[in-house]
């Protein structure tokens, strides 16, 4: 087998529009916060709407540090869809209105920082070797070399859900660590002679939904050549992931997906394994809440098929840092806010919001002895049971290491083959093509 490599990887295709910004803009958003001359306020930007239902235990963990912190530190939400909150951290790097501490997509992370407005967090997990320690090297990710420009926001566990009651319906031996490809299509294949679609997936609004995926790339050698091929070394276009590419086409061969993938969204796939009409559906740990409610304990967790035509490591687990939270650079100059963020950040790390993030059925970034899903957490607990092998895992999803212009033409290669608007070949061409251009 060939060995797994770390690797880190910088684009530079907003350099030019942020550093403008930041010659044209000037002055922190925290003289108006701090008018009041006693509570500080934090402003959190936050890539969802409504942080109170759509990400619950971050917006329970918010409350928590307001609650300790009354009177001294507030954090505010500054909250937006995903594609509104990243246009607006565009916007806003170049006016020198960022946030103070915001998501942003892992994609992106890297040219803002390479155009200087995050601030530099190394000092930070110098001054607080806990919360290093805690986070286990998953803060690697978010480190260029330079500067440490973000730390995870959550740990991202992903691969494929599936329901017991329908293999046990169709005959069908729930799958292994072991199960290859080839027996992956029997088993798709007597799911659909069941009468259930095998696998729900939906690429209408929502191409960014191939989180099951991931594991098939690293499985292919994406970790030991993503390096090469940003350097123009390698291809996109090679043998090992055209071998790749031509799995998931076998899959769209097999029938294994609705008919109307084309036309439903990421929401509406998933509603199809909930109610019971999909026996699986690749995703995250951010949905073990609602499979525990809508499946119960029929719910099983598997990281999908081993390929036999591999020459890489097989044995591989997708337990990687989520998309980063990073700090306005401008925080740096401003010690109140620095003392305040570095004070939200020592919560949001702590075993206290570690034990929050359980209780809600997400995996934290950190990693504290003693913390552990309920009986009742079944989708949760069946991740863990696949976690229990003690497999490596990638410092980085493999859709993770690319630009974003490159990463949307990952996620239009991938869904273009699943449905048979694109060869294997043409879709890494236009991978190949678009990195041509950054």
């Amino acid at each position: 087998m060939k060995k797994m490599t770390a690797k880190r990887w910088i684009s530079a295709s907003l350099v030019t529009v942020l550093s403008a910004g930041l010659l044209a803009g000037c002055g922190s958003s925290t003289d108006e916060e701090n008018s009041d001359g006693g509570e500080t306020t934090i402003k959190f930007g936050i890539h969802v709407a409504n942080p109170e239902d759509q990400e619950p235990v971050t917006y329970n963990i918010v409350q928590e540090f307001n609650k300790k912190y009354e009177g001294k530190y507030k954090v505010e939400f500054e909250a937006a869809d995903t594609e509104t909150h990243s246009k607006n951290l565009k916007l806003h790097s170049t006016d020198g209105t960022l946030p103070d501490i915001f998501w942003v997509e892992g994609a992106q992370a890297p040219e803002y920082a390479e155009s200087g407005v995050l601030m530099d967090l190394s000092d930070y997990l110098k001054e607080n070797t806990d919360i290093d320690e805690a986070l286990n090297g998953m803060e690697d990710s978010y480190n260029n070399g330079e500067i440490q420009y973000g730390l995870p926001y959550q740990c991202n566990v992903q691969g494929f859900f599936y329901n017991k009651e329908l293999f046990d319906a169709a005959g069908v031996e729930y799958p292994t660590n072991e199960t290859t490809y080839e027996e992956f299509l029997d088993m798709i294949a007597k799911l659909k002679e069941s009468g259930v679609t095998p696998i729900a997936i939906g690429s209408k609004n929502s191409s960014y939904a191939m989180w099951e995926f991931n594991e098939f790339l690293e499985r292919y050698g994406w970790s030991e050549n993503i390096d090469a091929i940003l350097s123009g070394e390698k291809k996109f276009n090679n043998s090992d992931l055209v071998a790749c590419f031509e799995k998931m086409e076998g899959l769209k061969d097999a029938g294994a997906f609705p008919d109307n993938m084309a036309t439903i969204e990421y929401f509406d796939a998933k509603q199809l394994f909930d109610n019971g009409t999909a026996a699986m559906f690749g995703t995250g740990q951010w949905d073990c809440s609602e499979f525990d409610e809508n499946l119960g304990d029929k719910v099983g967790f598997w990281w999908g098929p081993v390929f036999t035509d591999s020459d890489y490591e097989q044995n591989v687990a997708m337990k990687v840092p989520a998309a980063p939270i990073a700090v306005n650079a401008e925080t740096a100059d401003d010690e109140t806010m620095k003392e305040a963020v570095y004070t939200f950040l020592n919560f949001y790390y702590s075993e206290d919001a570690a034990k929050m993030s359980y209780e809600g059925s997400i995996f934290p970034a950190t990693s504290y002895e003693g913390i552990a899903a309920s009986d009742t957490q079944y989708a949760m607990n069946a991740m863990l049971e696949a976690l229990s092998a003690g497999w490596p895992s990638p410092e980085s999803a493999p859709d993770l290491t690319v630009g974003s212009a490159v990463q949307t033409e990952l996620y239009n290669g991938i869904f273009g083959v699943l449905q048979g608007t694109y060869t294997p070949e043409e879709a890494l061409d236009k991978m190949d093509e678009t990195l041509s251009y950054e």
